[in-house]
């Protein structure tokens, strides 16, 4: 387990899938990352590479050419290496293989850097094209959120607010994919918590005025707030009722529309990058 330390927080990490696995605020004592209980979902916080969210037939065409990927890619099941270590900040890398090259066609080079400032951590994505063609690819955040954050409450005390007066309109998902509708959810800076909002599976949004999403309780001083200024789509995500957590997810990419499987280059929400080329962004989560 790898470790980031301040006077505030003290962030945990693993290699497998350079997933964050704990954020504890150290002025309240409180565990704010989801622990990955699989009895609702066994993950705290995956990374989403070299696609987001659920192929057609976990399929994609190069040139004609079918390649097959689970949801999410496969970035989150594999090994990475730490690069820079330090007392705030760590750098993971993955490369392509053999392994990768039968299933995603590109050698590139993936890093993840996180880095602890006061209450926040930076998590930076860094893409390489080390290929020798035109790369293509999606990447994106999966971060799960204890809800509530204190005992004695529950998951409808909550609300998330947004940094601006929002225009919140769903793309609409039918069974994995995109169902090409959207569906009105409010016109609000703050919008309650409750199951049925995700009895469709995610809320999806794209072009927020402001790319912010806070979670607060009405009965508590408690949050969790999470920053994606450049990022296209924000999925916000519960899998039950009764779950305890709550995801907030920005994406550069996103699941296929229904219907048949595409080339990869033109699949809706698509990154490109040239040879030699790469790509990078960052968003944050701040607690309090």
């Amino acid at each position: 387990m790898l470790k980031l330390e301040n006077d505030t927080i003290l962030v945990e990490l693993k290699e497998d899938g350079a997933e964050l696995t704990r954020i504890f605020d150290k002025n309240s004592e409180k565990e704010f990352l989801w622990h990955a209980d699989g009895a609702f979902w066994a993950r705290h916080s995956p990374v989403l590479f070299p696609t987001v969210g659920r192929l057609v037939e976990d399929t994609y065409l190069v040139d004609g050419k079918p390649f097959h990927l689970g949801q999410h890619g496969f970035a989150r099941d594999r090994v990475f290496h730490v690069t820079e270590q330090g007392e705030k900040s760590i750098t993971l890398r993955l490369e392509s293989d053999a392994d990768s090259l039968a299933i995603y066609p590109f050698r590139f080079a993936l890093e993840i850097a996180y880095r602890i400032e006061g209450g926040t951590i930076h998590v930076g994505y860094h893409v390489m094209n080390l290929d020798d063609k035109t790369m293509h690819f999606s990447i994106g955040a999966h971060p799960a959120f204890n809800v509530p954050f204190v005992p004695g409450e529950v998951f409808e005390d909550y609300y998330l607010e947004f940094a601006a007066e929002e225009v919140l309109d769903s793309l609409t998902l039918s069974g994995p994919y995109l169902s090409g509708e959207k569906k009105k959810i409010a016109d609000a800076k703050k919008l309650p918590l409750n199951y049925e909002l995700f009895g469709n599976d995610a809320l999806i949004f794209e072009g927020l005025t402001k790319n912010e999403v806070t979670i607060r309780s009405r009965k508590n001083r408690h949050f969790v707030k999470v920053a994606f200024p450049d990022f296209k789509y924000v999925g916000i995500w519960t899998p039950k009722p009764g779950t305890p957590f709550l995801c907030i997810e920005p994406w550069f990419g996103i699941a296929d529309a229904k219907g048949e499987s595409v080339e990869l280059k033109d699949k809706l929400g698509i990154e490109t990058l040239a040879v030699g080329a790469d790509f990078s962004s960052e968003y944050t989560i701040t607690i309090g």
